[in-house]
């Protein structure tokens, strides 16, 4: 189902509905925050949505520090239903593989039922993106509940699953359409995938023997320039590397998820002290062997969505293609 909204209407529309949900959108380059009138609608953010799933800290655990003390578990459950507007369509996919893996985290589906996510389609592809080439159809909104096309005029809103339905009934902003604005929205996405088609190197990845990749020799060369800051990890919207800590006030404790990084030397030292990650260049290996290799193995696709927020923030220049072109023509 389609419907159009009006770009003189898109502000006024997300007022009316913040009365009732919590509403947040991209309000600056950095990233997302309620809606307060203001939109940076002109590119990505340098922070996706994922930091609403899985957030920079959270309490799963609370606890009395003395002995034969119970742990109380923590139940976790907003008040209000949240809208995300926004949302780049390889950002929600990116949820989407995160998924994969925290399907039966309770913290991270309660977050994923109460929240509505809207996407937007990007007007062109940034510089460093390269979603297509890692097999994301932006058109097919994979993680979305609604997807929103910038026209001249307004919005084409493609509704995309029963929780976007819900939320578009009897909205009065909007109008539906015929299947001429439809054709439109089929049109692009047409264009879209003949112009930008999914890279080789993923067919080629999927064939490619393990071992062989792990011990490869150029490794070295591109760890290199690496710095180990962990900046690539903690922009990306499909990392989920966390570290969990017990925190004491008192007799007052909380066990706490925190986001890690596998770039950094703590994160894989054992508690004996023995690191089987010691060196950058390992620790570097394994970042890429678990998101073009381990991952795709597993699940079928690569745990990278093209967003090529990493090329675009490294302080060391490391292009990521340039890690995909040596494992896949090996």
């Amino acid at each position: 189902m389609f419907y159009f909204l009006p770009r003189e209407a898109l502000k006024n529309w997300l007022s009316e509905i913040s009365k009732v949900h919590e509403v947040f959108v991209p309000v600056s380059p950095s990233g997302f925050g309620p809606y307060e009138g203001k939109l940076y609608l002109e590119k990505k953010t340098k922070l996706s949505a994922k930091e609403f799933f899985l957030p920079w800290r959270e309490v799963i655990l609370k606890f009395e520090a003395r002995p034969g003390a119970l742990p109380s578990p923590v139940f976790f459950e907003p008040v209000k239903e949240r809208i995300i507007f926004g949302v780049r369509p390889c950002d929600a996919k990116g949820l989407t593989l995160i998924e994969k893996v925290f399907g039966e985290d309770p913290f991270f589906q309660k977050r994923r039922e109460k929240t509505i996510l809207l996407g937007l389609l990007c007007k062109e592809p940034g510089r460093e993106c390269f979603g297509w080439a890692m097999g994301v159809n932006p058109f097919a909104g994979e993680g979305l509940d609604a997807l929103f096309l910038e026209q001249a005029e307004g919005y084409l809103v493609k509704l995309l699953s029963p929780k976007g339905e819900k939320l578009f009934k009897d909205q009065e902003a909007f109008e539906k359409v015929g299947e001429e604005a439809q054709n439109s929205f089929k049109k692009a996405e047409k264009e879209f995938l003949e112009k930008h088609p999914k890279a080789p190197a993923l067919e080629k990845l999927k064939e490619a023997d393990l071992l062989k990749l792990y011990e490869a020799d150029f490794w070295e060369g591109l760890a290199l320039p690496c710095l180990n800051c962990g900046i690539c990890t903690f922009l990306c919207p499909t990392c989920y590397c966390f570290d969990v800590q017990d925190e004491v006030v008192g007799l007052e404790g909380e066990r706490v998820r925190l986001p890690e990084a596998c770039m950094f030397e703590l994160y894989s030292r054992h508690a004996s002290g023995h690191n089987p990650r010691r060196s950058p260049v390992a620790r570097f290996r394994n970042r890429f062997m678990h998101k073009f290799k381990y991952f795709l193995d597993e699940y079928g696709e690569p745990l990278c969505v093209g967003c090529g927020r990493c090329n675009e923030e490294c302080p060391a220049g490391i292009n990521l293609w340039e890690v995909i072109r040596a494992m896949s023509t090996l």
